[in-house]
């Protein structure tokens, strides 16, 4: 049974618009298990690994960047670029709590399809995606387990653990009650009083069918029912404490993000890059400027997560794990038309507590193909035939988050050397 968030954490969510310094002191210690909170960041399209995760410069195969030169940052290797100092600076700061996960198979090089694959490991359509899974095992705790700005969605038999913002702001328009004027038959809205008198008279209404269920069936509806009312009310209320509309921008999409944490509105947000990586022309001209763009969005959410206070732990960057991925590579060499086409492996980078960060997991090949790993370490093992895939991906956050991949995806472990 979903409850909506208690007065303590409207109370928090109040003083962090005033201040942190009106807070009491927190944990000073990062969050593990199920106490975590997770960002997925999606971008859509298809990036290009090697412009930043994959530095194969020593690949005759493999078309890198002019100007594009190996740095470090940590023991974290990537390629640095003089029109990206946002990566550099990102990676300079985080790289002790980041992983790359490169080499990553998705078994597809259809844009649909890798999309389901990257985020649910099946191609079914009916699976629930990794955001899903881990807000639905808290799901009792939050109004809105999952709340999705932007980019795919899967919640298969999670569905109740997920809501959408809406590409219009049809929940903003839902909560406050502008959506009536969106009907083409004139309505005349309630007045807020008699709004108010209909919502408590229904949750009385809803409470007493609970309270008097005669079978557990009837009372797991009706309790349903019973949350579903706490729900709406709560949301009505947290309108005026957050904007639920999101933007186009990432960045206005992580403030969003993070007001849905501090608030204990939500376990997990999905956001997505507003542009298109599918870069079959002129690669390089239309991606560099996107990776520059996005890992500008990266630090100011990582700014903001650190600014904020948490729930377990001093604040939200020690409880909040970013997921970041594209749901394909880009093949290694250029096309004629100085593009790169689809490719079957990526890289996803994981920035947060929980994880043994300024570490790389997985690589690929002087052909861009991805090299069998050993899943207990991610270390690579050239003599081995298991491949770094999405699902591994996907056993990895549900272990960590401290929920039973087993019971999820039954093909593959999680890389249990990426876990603290």
């Amino acid at each position: 049974m979903m409850h909506p968030p208690t007065r303590r954490s409207l109370l928090r969510g109040a003083a962090l618009a005033l201040g942190a310094a009106s807070l009491p002191h927190r944990i000073a210690r990062a969050t593990t298990g199920s106490d975590l909170k997770f960002v997925f960041v999606f971008n859509p399209g298809g990036w290009d690994p090697t412009r930043v995760f994959w530095p194969s410069f020593g690949s005759s195969v493999v078309s890198m960047e002019g100007l594009a030169e190996p740095a470090t940052a940590g023991n974290l290797t990537y390629a640095d670029h003089p029109d990206r100092p946002s990566v550099r600076a990102y990676l300079d700061q985080h790289h002790g709590r980041t992983t790359f996960l490169n080499g990553v198979m998705v078994r597809s090089i259809a844009h649909e399809i890798c999309t389901m694959i990257t985020m649910t490991g099946s191609s079914s359509g009916n699976a629930p995606d990794w955001p899903a899974q881990l807000a639905d095992a808290r799901r009792a705790e939050y109004t809105l387990p999952h709340l999705v700005l932007s980019g795919p969605s899967f919640p298969g038999d999670r569905a109740v653990s997920v809501a959408r913002t809406g590409t219009n702001g049809q929940l903003a328009a839902l909560l406050s009650g502008d959506a009536i004027a969106w009907s083409d038959q004139p309505t005349v809205a309630p007045t807020a009083p008699a709004e108010d008198l209909v919502d408590r008279l229904l949750a009385r209404r809803y409470a007493a069918r609970a309270a008097g269920a005669r079978s557990p069936r009837e009372a797991d509806l009706t309790g349903a029912l019973l949350a579903a009312s706490e729900n709406a009310t709560a949301l009505k209320d947290l309108q005026h404490a957050m904007d639920f509309t999101g933007g186009a921008l990432l960045s206005d999409q992580a403030r969003v993000a993070v007001d849905a944490l501090a608030l204990g509105l939500s376990r997990c947000v999905t956001l997505a890059y507003p542009g298109n990586w599918d870069t079959h022309a002129t690669n390089d001209e239309l991606q560099s400027p996107m990776w520059e763009d996005l890992f500008q969005a990266l630090t100011f959410l990582q700014a903001l997560l650190a600014g904020t206070p948490g729930h377990s732990a001093a604040t939200l960057a020690d409880e909040t794990v970013v997921v970041v991925c594209s749901e394909m590579g880009r093949t290694p060499g250029l096309n004629s038309f100085l593009g790169k086409d689809h490719w079957p492996y990526t890289s996803v980078m994981i920035t947060g507590p929980g994880i043994i960060g300024d570490r790389v997991v997985g690589a690929v090949d002087d052909n861009g193909y991805g090299l069998p790993i050993d899943p207990a370490s991610g270390d690579v093992d050239a003599s081995g035939d298991e491949l770094l895939t999405v699902e591994h991906v996907g056993a990895t956050l549900l272990a960590l988050a401290g929920v039973d991949p087993g019971e999820e995806i039954a093909t593959v472990p999680p890389i249990d050397g990426i876990i603290a």
